[in-house]
């Protein structure tokens, strides 16, 4: 039960390499966890780490064309209602205090922002491309098309700060082969000693779990985490939240996943990272085949951070 991910982010010209793992069993019916520190212990990654790419200073490959049939038209982004977004905003009774984030309102990716991924894809698999990122209706969009081998994208938030609330307003199209990831990365980019805090993870091509996964233990790479039964192709609202004493996570209000273990909580700067990630991965995900749309799209309407009152960000 192990799968691997490669992650390169380019900010201001340059390219930072990092590595991450997730492990899970094999898409579990999990139910969400209750208030307390329950949740489903998942083996850590044995295999040994992908070797990144090495930077380079060429423009972004474009994408080769695909010739399959257009896909259809996606699900309209339309505005939470005022009761939907009153749940969203649900949480541990702490005071936070907005530090940014983005709205994705103009008609381009805020590159002083956002840095974009520009590498070999997840697991191996593919490439990673500038161009499959954009900004269209107000939102966040990552296109992953299946010619030329596999071409997607990610972006990695420019603000990192320890301990916050990160809200988001998500979905991810249904097909094979392509998975969604929103996390928390370490600022150091130690990894896996500074852990992983994946918010929303959405391999399933059926978009019926959204799981969150803790990744802590240093070397050792434990993982901890439970999954939400849903309709993730559709919008839902996330919001995870990292306090010294907990980890919690809620979609539309409601809480799916706690945990109180110290051993589990990280104790270092973390910014947020979104991405759409290529299979195969064993256990995890599927490759791409002919039943793979000629786009799958992964959305996001906003991410919001917050801040503890009296913490700089």
């Amino acid at each position: 039960m192990s799968r691997q991910r490669v992650r390169a982010v380019g900010v201001a010209g340059l390219l930072a390499v990092v590595l991450s793992a997730c492990g899970s069993a094999a898409e579990p019916e999990l139910t969400a966890a209750p208030d307390s520190s329950q949740g489903a212990v998942l083996a850590a990654p044995t295999t040994a780490p992908t070797t990144a790419p090495p930077p380079t200073s060429s423009a972004p490959p474009t994408p080769a064309p695909t010739t399959t049939a257009k896909p259809a038209p996606t699900t309209p982004r339309k505005p939470a209602p005022n009761a939907a977004r009153q749940a969203a905003a649900a949480s541990s009774g702490v005071a936070w205090v907005p530090a940014g984030g983005d709205e994705f309102a103009g008609g381009s990716l805020d590159k002083g922002t956002w840095g974009t991924y520009e590498s070999k894809g997840a697991f191996g698999n593919g490439r990673r491309s500038p161009d499959a990122v954009s900004v269209v209706d107000g939102a966040l969009t990552i296109t992953a098309r299946p010619g030329d081998g596999g071409v997607s994208g990610g972006v990695a938030h420019s603000q990192g700060q320890l301990y916050g609330r990160w809200e988001f307003r998500a979905r991810t199209e249904k097909g094979r082969g392509w998975g969604s990831a929103i996390l928390l990365w370490p600022d150091s980019e130690k990894w896996p000693d500074d852990g992983e805090l994946d918010m929303m993870e959405v391999p399933g091509e059926n978009r019926d779990l959204a799981h969150t996964i803790i990744h802590y233990g240093g070397s050792a790479n434990k993982t901890f985490g439970d999954a939400t039964k849903g309709d993730f192709s559709q919008w839902h609202t996330f919001a995870f939240e990292w306090l010294p004493d907990r980890l919690t996570a809620y979609i539309d209000g409601k809480k799916t996943f706690e945990t109180t273990d110290k051993a589990m909580i990280p104790t270092t700067p973390m910014h947020a990272t979104i991405q759409l990630d290529q299979g195969p991965a064993k256990d995890w995900m599927a490759a791409p085949d002919e039943t793979t749309p000629a786009e799958t799209k992964l959305q996001v309407d906003y991410m919001r951070v917050s801040k503890l009152p009296g913490q700089a960000a």
